[in-house]
C-alpha cells in the first residue's frame, strides 16, 4: 500500500502516537495507582510479583489458620481451668467426707454435691467451639463423654480418638493443636484419671467406706496433677501459636511492602509524566498548526 503521507507527515504522527503513548501509561497510573497491570509493563519485573503474591497468600491463609486455632486453643485452655477450680473443690468435698466426725447421712450429702461437681467437668471436658467437640480428639464431630455413674469413670467409654491435628505456621513448621480427652481426664494411668477418682470418691462416700475414701482422695491428688500438666501443656501451645501469628504477620507486611515497591507507580512521577505529555502533545500539535502549508504552485503563480 502506497502511502499518501510525506515522511515528514508521517514522523510528526509517530511521535505523537509515542507521546500519546506516555500520556495513556501516566494516566493509568495516576487513576489506578499501579505501576504494572500487565505483563508487558515490565516483563523483567512479572515473575518476582507473582511469586511475592503466591507467597503472601500462603502468608496471609497460614495467620487466619493459627488464629482459628489460637481460638480453640484459649476455649480448652479455659475449660481445663474450670476444670481444675471445680476439681479443687471435689478434693475439699473429699477431705470433709473422711473426717471422722462425718456420719452416713452427712457423707450422702457431700456424695450429692460431688455429683453436682462432676457433671460440671464432664460439661467443660465436652466443651466444643466452632463446632469442634476439644477434647474429643481428630473425631472431633462426636461428644466425647457421656455421665453414666455406673461405670467406673462415671461416664460411658470415650467416644474421641487420639488428637494428631496440627496447623502449620507461615514458614510450614506443624504445631499442635490439642490433647485428648481420654489423654487428660481418663487416662488408663490411675493416677492420671480424673474422672475415676472423683466417681470413686462419690461411691466411697455413699458407700459410708472411709478406707476407699482415703484411697480416691490420693488418686484425686495425683489426678488433679495430671490436668495442671496438661493446663501447663495447652499454655505452651497458646505461646507457640501466638508467636507463629506475629510471624505470619511480619511475612504478609513484609510481602505486600515488596509487591508495593514492584507494582504501585511513584505518583508524583506519573502525574508529572502525564502533565509533560500533554505540555508536549499540545506544543506538537500548535507547532504543526502553524507551519507553512504553500506549495512551489503556490509561489509560481
Amino acid at each position: 500500500m502506497v502511502s499518501n503521507l510525506s515522511s515528514r507527515n508521517e514522523q510528526f504522527l509517530a511521535n505523537i502516537d509515542r507521546i500519546q503513548g506516555r500520556i495513556d501509561r501516566a494516566n493509568a497510573q495516576v487513576s489506578s495507582g499501579l505501576r504494572i497491570t500487565a505483563a508487558s509493563d515490565a516483563p523483567d519485573e512479572i515473575g518476582p510479583l507473582l511469586q511475592s503474591r503466591s507467597e503472601l497468600a500462603v502468608a496471609e491463609q497460614a495467620k487466619a489458620n493459627l488464629n482459628r486455632v489460637k481460638g480453640e486453643v484459649d476455649t480448652a485452655e479455659n475449660a481445663l481451668q474450670s476444670v481444675i477450680k471445680l476439681a479443687e473443690r471435689a478434693r475439699v468435698l473429699g477431705a470433709q467426707g473422711q473426717t471422722g466426725t462425718q456420719t452416713a447421712t452427712t457423707r450422702a450429702s457431700i456424695a450429692a454435691e460431688l455429683e453436682g461437681v462432676f457433671r460440671q467437668i464432664v460439661g467443660a471436658a465436652n466443651s466444643n467451639f466452632d463446632g469442634r467437640f476439644l477434647f474429643a480428639g481428630n473425631n472431633d464431630q462426636v461428644q466425647p463423654f457421656t455421665l453414666n455413674f455406673s461405670q467406673p469413670d462415671g461416664v460411658t467409654p470415650y467416644t474421641g480418638t487420639a488428637a494428631t491435628r496440627s496447623v502449620p505456621d507461615a514458614n510450614g513448621t506443624l504445631i499442635p493443636v490439642a490433647r485428648s480427652g481420654q489423654e487428660i481426664f481418663t487416662s488408663p494411668t490411675p493416677s492420671q484419671n480424673l474422672f475415676n477418682a472423683i466417681n470413686s470418691l462419690r461411691n466411697a462416700l455413699l458407700a459410708n467406706d472411709e478406707t476407699a475414701m482415703a484411697s480416691a482422695n490420693q488418686s484425686l491428688g495425683w489426678s488433679l496433677e495430671h490436668v495442671n500438666t496438661q493446663l501447663t501443656r495447652y499454655g505452651h501451645s497458646q505461646n507457640d501459636l501466638s508467636t507463629a501469628i506475629g510471624i505470619a504477620e511480619k511475612k504478609a507486611l513484609d510481602l505486600k511492602t515488596a509487591i508495593s515497591n514492584i507494582q504501585d507507580a511513584d505518583l508524583a512521577d506519573a502525574i508529572l509524566e502525564l502533565q509533560t505529555g500533554q505540555t508536549s502533545r499540545q506544543a506538537a500539535l500548535q507547532a504543526k498548526g502553524q507551519e507553512d502549508r504553500r506549495t512551489l504552485f503556490d509561489f509560481l503563480r
